[in-house]
């Protein structure tokens, strides 16, 4: 692993041009709390904390609280010099301790509820303060991904030490180091951010950030339309309407969200390879992003997105139900007299599973029975509503979505290696291939990127030979924006959106209003 040393020059203090400025987002749905520590999204931070780094608009982990850092050969030693000076939003001063109380909490099982990433830290060996400007981080195992966990949001100790953080009600009205500082939130209505004029970076150009909760889509649309709203998230048939909308920009954003048909392969008729590669060829992936992405997104051979540098193109098949009943024949099955395949007296037939709120889920659910019904295999699209879908449900077939952004090590890891079998919503195929064990180790723990590329390619090569899982399509993430708005920067987007976090305005302290 090469040195990596950076560093960033202190920005002044909001410019007086952005007192009154005010950018209002709506967003379909709030979040319980302000925790930023919530998910493993933290590459990408809400706007009232800040990271020792974070992810610039092409993915690249950048300096933040951290002024520069040094990572040992191994990748097992990390050593980050804070930025001096720095304040948080109540006046005190930010140090190292700060940094070693947020890491040492969300490492505490004790805290496991209230962090739910804890597991993801626990390769972190040790914490330790050089001196009030310099912390040492050593890992158990040098992993290339473990940069991106440095993103995480750092808490304030002076304010949360001793206290009970599951009760504390600093997660309603936080103080951090970010940008924007809190200032009021009405429930199920609005959260206001003001601009944090003491803030260590590069000053907002606006003054107030208002995300609006606007839980209607055709509502939104039209607070957009009116000017009321100045950003929202649309689907692919709003944007066709907002298109030519004047005084509105559309931006479709490739996603590291694929869509996928989940197969139990140690299950019957899931366990026979064959049925899992006939499916995979039954499935009219280019149909599926044309008719319910209405062209916005690409078909999915693999866990990786076709714009990454991580992608291996020779991975593509085309949709082929000759091959799918020549690989069914090839294994026994025969159609019955109702056109049904069987083999050894059992059905060829199935439910899929697809959650019933989220209306694409549905429309591929239904998609995929329509291809498979016409090669013989009796597929039953079943909705079930988030509450009702438990651990057990996700390990069935059910139309699902997954991805990251970031290094092809996140998320792959787990949800391909054995070892993460029967770990609650890890490796939902249950899905176990010695040499693609071999791999994900290998590629986590090889730091040369060409090397990589090597063996994220022939990993991908595998999957597709195996179909532990049938993916569909990678759909783009689109947002609509008035036109009025400056500084947008559009980047690959993560799976499960954040509304506060993972979203376009990923830079919305960048963003500024054209008069």
């Amino acid at each position: 692993m090469v040195l990596c040393l950076v560093f960033l020059m202190a920005f002044p203090a909001m410019s007086a041009d952005a007192s009154g400025k005010t950018i209002n987002i709506a967003l379909a749905q709030e979040p319980d709390n302000l925790n930023p520590v919530s998910d493993a999204n933290a590459y990408d931070i809400m706007k009232i904390y800040s990271g020792l780094i974070k992810s610039d608009e092409n993915l690249k982990m950048v300096p933040d609280l951290a002024e520069s850092w040094e990572a040992s050969a191994d990748g097992k030693v990390y050593t980050f010099h804070l930025k001096k000076g720095v304040k948080w939003q109540d006046g005190k001063d930010f140090t190292a301790d700060d940094v070693k109380f947020t890491y040492d909490s969300v490492m505490d099982d004790k805290w496991v509820s209230v962090f739910p990433v804890t597991s993801e830290y626990q390769n972190i060996d040790d914490v330790s303060i050089i001196d009030p400007n310099t912390i040492k981080f050593t890992l158990k195992e040098g992993v290339v991904s473990y940069l991106e966990r440095f993103a995480l949001p750092i808490l304030p100790k002076h304010i949360l030490d001793g206290q009970d953080l599951s009760k504390t009600d600093y997660w309603q009205k936080p103080i951090g180091t970010g940008p924007f500082k809190f200032d009021s939130w009405k429930h199920a209505e609005e959260l206001v951010l003001t601009a944090n004029t003491d803030y260590f970076g590069e000053a907002p150009k606006v003054n107030t950030l208002r995300y609006i909760i606007v839980p209607d889509a055709s509502a939104r649309v039209n607070l957009l339309k009116t000017g009321e709203v100045d950003a929202i998230e649309v689907d692919p048939q709003t944007m066709k309407t907002l298109e030519n909308e004047k005084g509105v920009k559309v931006h479709s954003v490739p996603s590291a969200q694929w869509y996928s048909m989940n197969m139990p392969n140690q299950e019957w008729p899931f366990n026979i390879k064959e049925v899992r590669q006939a499916i995979g060829y039954a499935i009219d992936k280019q149909q599926i992003v044309d008719a319910i992405f209405k062209g916005q997104g690409v078909p999915a051979y693999g866990p990786i997105n076709p714009k990454s540098w991580a992608y291996n193109p020779d991975i593509a098949f085309s949709y082929n139900t000759e091959r799918a009943e020549q690989l069914l024949y090839q294994a026994g099955f025969q159609k019955g007299n109702d056109g049904i395949l069987q083999k050894d007296g059992k059905k060829l037939e199935f439910d899929i599973l697809y959650l019933s709120n989220d209306p694409v889920r549905k429309d591929i659910a239904i998609a995929v029975a329509t291809d498979l019904q016409a090669l013989g295999i009796k597929a039953n699209p079943v909705g079930k509503s988030s509450d009702q879908m438990n651990v057990e449900d996700w390990h069935k077939v059910v139309i699902r979505a997954g991805g990251n952004p970031m290094d092809p090590d996140d998320y792959n890891y787990k949800e391909f290696d054995s070892k993460f079998i029967g770990q609650g919503t890890w490796n939902l195929p249950s899905y176990s291939n010695p040499e693609v064990d071999s791999l994900l180790e290998k590629g986590r723990t090889t730091f040369d990127q060409d090397q990589r590329k090597r063996i994220y390619g022939d990993l991908q090569k595998i999957l597709v030979e195996d179909q532990p899982t049938a993916f569909v399509a990678f759909g783009n993430t689109i947002y609509a924006v008035s036109s009025k708005i400056t500084g947008v920067k559009p980047r690959p987007a993560p799976h499960e959106h954040g509304g506060l976090t993972g979203e376009l305005w990923w830079n919305v302290e960048q963003w500024d209003i054209k008069e």
